[in-house]
């Protein structure tokens, strides 16, 4: 149930996604348009397999802390710090707090977009494939939030499921932005943002109490 939710929640915020990156599927799309949906499918491939990563590295660096010490108040620190993480970044999708990661996220998106610009107008098949991969690298809140949720299962394993839930939540949005150009109205995005900040709130809450011991610790990696 909870890689459903977290599912869902990679799926609320997935307009939050095309708000930050729709500029890449659709350079993607304009490369090559008769093979628009197999770059699409290579692009977000490539975004699955970095957020994977992501969350396998998560998992690792939150087993290696828990390691270090004693391991239940380790454990618990983890959860505390990384759902209080969550927390803040859900308040700032709902705009309850000063946008910091959101400009530098802006900012880094716009510099590496320069700086890719040649792949992405490459019509290679190889090309989506590595921008996609190139973009899950980059500044996100959405990313920071499940990287974080990652890390308190203190496992590889689900590390890497966690970020596997949440990127394939992602996937219908910025697929159909970039198979048809497909954009929500400003309304729905609206509403869809604000059960995205909703959510990762749920998540930090329910991580911190995992952390003060009211609820139990789902993790099996130590």
């Amino acid at each position: 149930m909870t890689y459903v939710l977290i599912f869902l929640g990679g799926l609320a915020g997935s307009l939050h996604c095309v708000g930050m990156c729709g500029g890449f599927p659709l350079a993607v799309a304009g490369a090559a348009p008769s093979h628009g949906l197999v770059r699409q499918l290579l692009y977000n491939a490539g975004r699955l397999n970095t957020l994977v990563f992501i969350g396998a590295l998560s998992g690792a660096l939150g087993a290696a802390f828990v390691a270090a010490g004693p391991v239940r108040q380790l454990e618990q620190t983890l959860a505390i710090l990384a759902g209080t993480f969550m927390i803040i970044v859900g308040l700032e999708v709902l705009g309850l707090l000063a946008q910091v990661t959101t400009r530098g996220a802006a900012l880094a998106q716009a510099t590496v977009g320069r700086m890719l610009g040649g792949l992405m107008r490459s019509r290679s098949l190889a090309a989506p494939l590595a921008l996609g991969v190139f973009n899950a690298f980059l500044p996100c809140q959405l990313i920071y939030a499940f990287a974080a949720r990652a890390a308190s299962t203190a496992s590889v394993s689900e590390g890497m499921l966690t970020m596997l839930c949440f990127g394939l939540g992602t996937v219908p949005a910025m697929l159909s932005l970039g198979v048809a150009g497909v954009l929500a109205r400003p309304t729905v995005r609206a509403r869809l943002s604000v059960a995205s900040g909703v959510l990762i709130i749920a998540f930090g809450v329910l991580t911190v109490l995992r952390g003060f011991a009211v609820l139990p610790h789902s993790g099996h990696g130590h």
